[in-house]
């Protein structure tokens, strides 16, 4: 049976199993074939990454999308961004990522891509839709002939385009932490050849995680990476997630820098080249952020929250960078409009290497905030989205709100909070700035307040930040 919420804003996920069947993962392959087809496609790509069910899923997905009279290529084990990168250099009608990301390691889903385009929203449901038919007749999904499926390496293509574009970045050593998610084998090869010295940590794909999520944006997870940035005395670290397409980095002192710095650092070195471009952020990043492209010369636009809209959003606005505060970058101006988090550590890493300066010199003249990465607040799948709204109307009465993605609360310049329901899991995603401790605990305690009449949130993760 096909449980209606695996099929969300951007992707599809749940659990492994139950949720995320192989009799699921075929009729997304052949509902999404379909698609593919009619849209005039006749070929697609299928990649994995390292989780215990990601191979009997993808075999299923590629059964799909063959059944749909489609020729599949197998791209095995890969990054999200490998077979993004495949599907725009071949010119592929579509492709499957069997990933869950960050998720625990039960989890697993899909990322789809019709054409080189992100497959979401609306479409999402569609395919939803489909396949419950399918389930009741199956006679509306049954197989067509023609289709194939090929093994195809294409791993080293994509690395030799990386390798040509940032040939020579000199003697930097880089401690590197891959969660043991998919990016070990791809990130530490490539960068050695590059000549970096790579300090590698939990660089062994496991699909247990038995370290810590692969989620580089939770500063708890990045501790040991910091550790390591100090021990051996790397210039930086970066972290990567469990399907490569988000980065994090640290500073050659093991400190954590959010992703909208890094989004800010990108963006003043892409506009004194595109001066005028816009740069798409999404509502989690900091006031500062908006700020600091006005001037450097650009156009900030704050969208909402989700990869595949970060894409859509750069795509329609022609933007010359985009970004989140999650860690997925897309740079749409000398490279690919897709979230690469491996282009995006080669870009910094470029950029450190012509500075010559401690990575803490490039943040330098940012300003001291005091802020909160995303805090996650359990929430009921079924109650998240009305919580959400009824905020929204609490709290605009009195307060600046913004509801581009949830509810932004601006108080003052640089202070302000962030409620939004997470797309992915049964959570409200928190986010909280302020320029001093006293105005941060002022945020947070009026957050606080106005969440105590909804019994269905947690607020208690928000509370100890709060201590």
């Amino acid at each position: 049976m096909v449980e209606p919420h695996v099929f969300r804003r951007y992707d599809i996920r749940g659990r492994a199993g139950d949720q995320i069947s192989e009799s699921l993962a075929w009729g997304v392959g052949r509902a999404l074939g379909a698609r593919i087809h009619a849209a005039g496609g006749r070929d697609a790509a299928v990649g994995r990454d390292v989780r215990h069910s990601s191979p009997v899923l993808s075999g299923r997905v590629a059964a799909g999308l063959r059944d749909a009279g489609l020729q599949v290529r197998d791209l095995g084990t890969v990054p999200t961004p490998v077979l993004y990168h495949a599907v725009h250099r071949l010119g592929l009608g579509g492709g499957v990522m069997v990933t869950a990301s960050h998720n625990p390691a039960g989890d697993n889903g899909f990322k789809l891509c019709l054409g080189s385009e992100p497959f979401d929203g609306d479409g999402i449901q569609e395919l939803r839709v489909v396949i419950e038919a399918g389930e009741r007749d199956p006679s509306g999904l049954a197989p067509r002939t023609g289709g194939t499926i090929t093994p195809l390496d294409y791993l080293p293509d994509y690395l030799d385009e990386l390798s040509r574009r940032f040939e020579g970045l000199g003697a930097l050593r880089v401690a590197v932490d891959c969660g043991n998610g998919v990016m070990g084998p791809v990130v530490v090869p490539l960068l050695r050849r590059l000549g970096v010295d790579v300090a590698p940590l939990y660089c062994e794909p496991d699909g247990d995680f038995p370290n810590h999520v692969p989620d580089p944006e939770v500063p708890a997870y990045m501790q040991d990476l910091g550790r390591l940035v100090v021990e051996r005395g790397a210039q930086l670290g970066l972290g990567f997630d469990g399907d490569g397409d988000r980065l994090g980095l640290l500073d050659e002192r093991g400190r954590k820098l959010s992703a909208d710095w890094l989004l800010a650092l990108f963006a003043r070195e892409v506009l004194v080249h595109h001066p005028g471009g816009v740069v798409r952020y999404d509502a989690k990043c900091s006031d500062f952020l908006e700020r600091d492209v006005r001037a450097h010369g650009g156009v900030p636009v704050m969208g909402e929250t989700g990869h595949s809209l970060l894409k859509r959003d750069v795509a329609r606005l022609d933007a010359v960078l985009g970004g989140e505060l999650s860690g997925h970058i897309v740079f749409n101006r000398g490279y690919l409009p897709i979230d690469d988090a491996l282009y995006a550590a080669l870009v910094l890493l470029e950029l450190v290497a012509r500075r010559g300066v401690p990575v803490s010199t490039l943040f330098a003249d940012f300003p001291e905030l005091v802020s909160t990465a995303e805090i996650k607040l359990a929430c009921a799948e079924q109650a998240k989205f009305a919580v959400v709204d009824a905020l929204a109307r609490q709290l605009s009465a009195e307060h600046d709100v913004a509801t581009v993605d949830g509810v932004r609360v601006r108080l003052a310049q640089d202070t302000w909070f962030l409620v939004r329901a997470s797309n992915t899991s049964p959570f409200l995603t928190v986010r909280l700035e302020a320029p001093t401790v006293e105005a941060f605990r002022g945020v947070g305690r009026l957050l606080l307040d106005a969440l105590a009449s909804h019994e269905s949130v947690d607020r208690s993760p928000l509370a100890a930040a709060l201590e």
